[in-house]
C-alpha cells in the first residue's frame, strides 16, 4: 500500500492509509512524549522497550519508519537499525541520540538510518524528519513498482523466462561485449517436439503444462548469467556468454537431458526436446547471422529425429 505525504496542515492529502510508526526507547518518558508528538501529527504509534521488542514487533508489522534510540541496554541503536532492515529492508530508520557525533552519525548511515535526532527533539524538527522519511519511503516503493512492471514487461507469462524480443536485446547487448573482449558467444535454440500433436492429444491446458517444466528444467540446466527466453510457440532459446563450441554442446546435451527426462515425469507423448546451436566468432559475425545459424541448427536436429541435438 502507497504512503502518502502529508500536507502542512498535518493531514493525510487522499485515502484512508494512516503511516505507522515504531518508536524503540528504554526510557519510558521519552516513547510517551515521541509518540504523543506524532500521534498529534497523525500517525499511528507503536512502542517498543528496546531492541529485542522492537525486532519482535517489526516481525509482526511492516512499519514505514522506526526510530531508535542510540544506547540501550541488551541491543544497541546501530543494531536495531542493521536488523530492522534485514527484516524489512523498505522501512526508513531513523537515530535518536542525545549525543551526536560524526562517528555515530556516520556509523548509523552505514547500517541503513536515514538520519538522526536529538534526545528531545523540536516537534517541528521531528514532523519535518518523518516527513522526510515518508517521502523517501514512497519514492522507493514507486521505484521498485516501476522496476516491477519494467520486468514484467519483459517476460514470458506462462514460463516467466524473456521474451522474444528481449533475447533480441539481450544478444545485442552480448555480442558486442563478446567482439570487444574478443570472448566467444553461443546460443541455443531448444524446440518441444511434437507440441502441437501433445495439444491435440491431451489440450492446450497440459501443453502448457508441458512448457513450463521444460523452462524449469532448462533453468536448472544453466548457469545463473545466461540469459533464458520464450522464443516462439514450441521453442526457446539461451544466450550463453564466454561459451566456446565445444561448452555449446556440453550446455546442449545437458538440456537435453534435463528436459527430457522432465518431460517424461509429465507423461508426455513425445518426452523430447531438440537442440540445435551455434556460437560466435566460428559461426557467425553478427547477432542476426549467430540467430540463423541457431535456428538452422534446430531445424537440422529435428530432421534426425526426436530428441537430438545439432551444434554447428
Amino acid at each position: 500500500m502507497q504512503a502518502k505525504v502529508m500536507s502542512d496542515a498535518g493531514k493525510w492529502d487522499s485515502g484512508d492509509y494512516q503511516p505507522t510508526i515504531l518508536v524503540v526507547d528504554d526510557e519510558a518518558p521519552v516513547r510517551h512524549f515521541l509518540k504523543v508528538l506524532l500521534e498529534r501529527l497523525g500517525y499511528r504509534v507503536d512502542t517498543a522497550t528496546g531492541g529485542p521488542d522492537a525486532l519482535r514487533k517489526t516481525t509482526k508489522v511492516n512499519y514505514d519508519v522506526v526510530l531508535t534510540d542510540l544506547i540501550m541496554p541488551r541491543m544497541d541503536g546501530l543494531e536495531v537499525i542493521r536488523r530492522v532492515k534485514e527484516i524489512s529492508p523498505e522501512t526508513e530508520v531513523v537515530m535518536i541520540t542525545g549525543y551526536p557525533s560524526s562517528e555515530t552519525i556516520v556509523a548509523a548511515t552505514r547500517a541503513g538510518a536515514l538520519d538522526y535526532l536529538p534526545k528531545s527533539p523540536d516537534p517541528e524538527h521531528l514532523a519535518v524528519l518523518v516527513e522526510k522519511a515518508m517521502k523517501v519511503r514512497t519514492l522507493r516503493r514507486k521505484a521498485e513498482e516501476r522496476d516491477f512492471y519494467v520486468r514484467m514487461a519483459q517476460m514470458d507469462g506462462l514460463t516467466e523466462l524473456f521474451t522474444r524480443t528481449s533475447f533480441r536485446r539481450s544478444l545485442e547487448a552480448e555480442f558486442n561485449r563478446a567482439k570487444r573482449a574478443e570472448s566467444p558467444l553461443s546460443v541455443l535454440f531448444v524446440g518441444v517436439d511434437s507440441l502441437t500433436e501433445i495439444q491435440r492429444e491431451r489440450g492446450t491446458l497440459y501443453g502448457d503444462r508441458i512448457l513450463r517444466s521444460v523452462a524449469e528444467a532448462m533453468r536448472g540446466s544453466c548457469r545463473n548469467y545466461d540469459i533464458l527466453a520464450r522464443y516462439s510457440e514450441d521453442s526457446f532459446a539461451v544466450i550463453a556468454p564466454a561459451t566456446s563450441p565445444e561448452g555449446n554442446k556440453i550446455l546442449a546435451g545437458r538440456i537435453n537431458e534435463q528436459s527430457s527426462a522432465a518431460l517424461v515425469q509429465e507423461e508426455a507423448q513425445t518426452p523430447t526436446v531438440s537442440v540445435g546451436g551455434a556460437s560466435f566468432p566460428v559461426d557467425a559475425d553478427s547477432p542476426d547471422t549467430l540467430v540463423e545459424e541457431g535456428e538452422s541448427a534446430l531445424r537440422n536436429a529435428r530432421r534426425k529425429g526426436p530428441g537430438s541435438v545439432h551444434i554447428t
